[in-house]
């Protein structure tokens, strides 16, 4: 049992004689075990209250992540049903990326067959295009020679660009004068495939000069209408 001892007041200056005083006394007469088990009950109630903030806690959690899980599988869900949808809308394609598949396939192979073919229709129609104001062209012959492509011949003489020749050219026409005639052989040296064009007959003794003019063909003639590298015509100007 605890108790505590309280001091008197102060006595006031002046006392009458056998007057008789009291002292005033308090004690804590609670025992201790009582004060104890008061502390304890405050205890576990700080106890219980950190531990309902706690769960209240660790349910917020759950609750958002169960949240955010849902929309995550809401998203993904509607993905794969776009994913059905345009699997389902390709598929109504299917015929035509077929057929476009085997049109690039007949036109690689068409690519591979028509890569040693010479366009005659736009060779001719370059070598005219060429012709400079007044020539007239009256006839084109050429020739090329089968399984000429790598071996060496007369023609490479003359032939200067690196590129194999492959067969001959022979240009006939009119033109006014012999400055025309030469102006259109050197308008043929910068055609794509024709090289080393020469003048090899010229009749100058009547108006109009008659003219021809030979010039050797080279392998970047080459290449058919489906060829990849068909570009025999635009040489430079």
């Amino acid at each position: 049992m605890a108790t505590t001892l309280i001091p008197p007041s102060p006595a006031p200056a002046r006392q009458v004689s056998g007057e008789v005083r009291f002292v005033p006394i308090r004690a804590n007469l609670m025992p201790d075990e009582v004060l104890s088990a008061r502390q304890v009950v405050v205890v576990r109630k700080q106890v219980l209250l950190g531990l309902v903030v706690v769960l209240v806690a660790l349910i917020g959690w759950y609750g958002l992540s169960w949240w955010h899980t849902r929309t995550a599988n809401s998203d993904l869900a509607d993905l794969q049903r776009q994913g059905l949808a345009l699997q389902s809308q390709q598929a109504q394609f299917t015929p035509l990326v077929q057929a476009q598949t085997q049109i690039a396939d007949t036109r690689s192979q068409l690519e591979l067959l028509m890569v040693g073919d010479l366009s005659w229709k736009t060779m001719l129609t370059t070598l005219r295009d060429k012709a400079p104001a007044g020539v007239a062209v009256e006839s084109i012959t050429g020739t090329v020679t089968p399984g000429s492509v790598g071996t060496v011949s007369e023609s490479d003489v003359l032939n200067q660009t690196g590129s194999a020749s492959i067969g001959q050219l022979s240009i006939t026409g009119n033109a006014p004068d012999k400055r025309t005639v030469a102006a259109y052989a050197d308008a043929l040296s910068r055609i794509k495939g024709v090289t080393a064009p020469l003048i090899s007959a010229v009749q100058a003794s009547s108006r109009p000069v008659t003219f021809t003019i030979t010039a050797v063909i080279t392998t970047d003639a080459l290449g058919g209408r489906y060829a990849t590298d068909a570009s025999v015509a635009t040489g430079g100007n």
